[in-house]
């Protein structure tokens, strides 16, 4: 392992993906400069660039010492040495607003004498300004994991986040359109722009950025099937960014229905037509979904327009995650392994599919005893 100097700093290389960083800190009441070291996670570029902040605020006299950081000011840095780095570009962003909106209460106060009595008093005061529980242990998670982090840095001697009790979530019962509701709605957005995307939603139990996503690169409609490689979300100064997904079993090749591989068919045929029709303003991104002129779909617009058809079709109210519920469902209940059925919908365990559909468990528990009573006694 090598170390590289830079000035009055260097970098020592202690794993694959984690560096040392060592740079001499602010002079103290005495012009002693005590030597600082940071573990930092990631490439070598990663550690160079955290490297050249803090001797560029050494420089301009913005370097901030763990005694001085606001809570403000060490969340900053988590998100920016932490999240950035370890997280999905969609997850940071959402980790930034819910910070920015909800933590100013206490920003300025010292990271170190933050308490559990703060951060319930603001649980509190967000319950009783009407916020949702779902927002509030959101907010709670974010905490959790940036004052845990503080644990590890040595900046936080402890996560006062465990001694908080954020409001508990009450389970609602899972809203699936009936065969009559979904026959109505499909059959009343047939010419709408997005109904395609739709369709193949509730057929495939994809996510609503996984079909934005998709490409006919990985799209085989010779083995009827679709790999999910790539899912698109819109990132706030970034626009429409495609990424990885989340996990590993989120990564995963889908097996597609007639009905399905009809539909891609008559997708590709109306985007060659679209493309001969605009020749050269036609943008040649490779997405199975675009708009008119061959640009990606921005996944929150087939949100807004979903909420629109709904309404307008005059079905329940349901959201375009309702409709991966319905394959779900529709699956468990044709008798598939909740095992694949799980595989299949990218869910992180079998679990994770077990606790989401367990009011389908039962009804498949109870077929399941009479097919065994009948091959046990012959009935």
């Amino acid at each position: 392992m090598t170390t590289r100097n830079y000035g009055t700093g260097s970098i020592r290389q202690r794993s694959s993906n984690s560096y040392s960083v060592r740079y001499d800190g602010p002079p103290d009441s005495n012009g002693r400069r005590k030597q600082v070291e940071e573990s930092v996670k990631g490439t070598r570029k990663t550690a160079e660039r955290v490297l050249r902040e803090r001797l560029s605020a050494l420089d301009t006299g913005d370097f901030i010492t763990k005694k001085k950081a606001t809570v403000k000011q060490f969340l900053d840095r988590w998100l920016e040495e932490y999240v950035t780095t370890n997280l999905s570009e969609k997850t940071e962003q959402g980790y930034r607003q819910l910070i920015n909106c909800y933590t100013g209460e206490f920003s300025n106060r010292q990271v170190q004498s933050l308490t559990a009595d703060h951060i319930q008093a603001l649980y509190s005061k967000m319950r009783k300004r009407g916020l949702k529980p779902t927002t509030i242990r959101a907010l709670h998670r974010v905490l959790h994991k940036a004052l845990g982090t503080g644990v590890k840095w040595g900046i936080l001697k402890q996560n006062v986040a465990n001694a908080t009790t954020p409001p508990k979530i009450m389970k609602k019962e899972m809203k699936v359109w009936d065969l009559e509701s979904r026959t109505r709605f499909f059959k009343w957005i047939k010419e709408h722009k997005y109904s395609d995307l739709l369709s193949l939603g509730i057929l495939t139990g994809a996510r609503r950025g996984e079909l934005c996503g998709l490409t006919w690169n990985n799209v085989d409609l010779n083995d009827n099937r679709i790999s999910i490689v790539k899912t698109l979300s819109r990132i706030t100064g970034k626009g429409l960014v495609a990424r990885n997904p989340k996990t590993n079993r989120s990564r995963r090749s889908l097996a597609l229905s007639p009905a399905a591989v009809k539909l891609l068919h008559e997708v590709r045929g109306k985007q060659i037509v679209q493309q001969s029709i605009l020749d050269d303003a036609w943008n040649s991104t490779g997405y199975v979904f675009t708009q008119v002129d061959g640009m990606p779909i921005d996944p929150d617009l087939v949100s807004k327009a979903f909420n629109k058809m709904v309404k307008g079709s005059g079905v329940p109210h349901l959201t375009p995650h309702g409709l991966r519920h319905a394959y779900a469902s529709a699956a468990l209940e044709a008798g598939v392994d909740p095992k694949v059925v799980s595989q299949h919908l990218g869910h992180a365990s079998v679990s994770t599919t077990y606790d989401i559909y367990a009011h389908v468990i039962p009804e498949l528990e109870t077929e399941a005893a009479k097919k065994i009573e009948a091959r046990l006694l012959g009935n």
